[in-house]
């Protein structure tokens, strides 16, 4: 899972961003992930991008 979050201040964003992923994928056995502050994104009203690869069993 990478995530891109742009003008990332690690002091006030990074609390944010552990709660939200808490939230959504719970407290134990996280994807691998990699959190990078950016300037800019495709669109200027985007503020996050995440890019995450989910293997289902058919």
């Amino acid at each position: 899972m990478n995530t891109y979050i742009v003008n990332f201040n690690p002091e006030i964003d990074l609390p944010v961003y552990r709660k939200v992923r808490k939230d959504f994928l719970g407290d134990e056995n996280y994807p691998a992930s990699t959190l990078v502050g950016i300037q800019a994104l495709g669109k200027k009203e985007w503020l996050i991008e995440i890019e995450a690869i989910a293997v289902v069993e058919i």
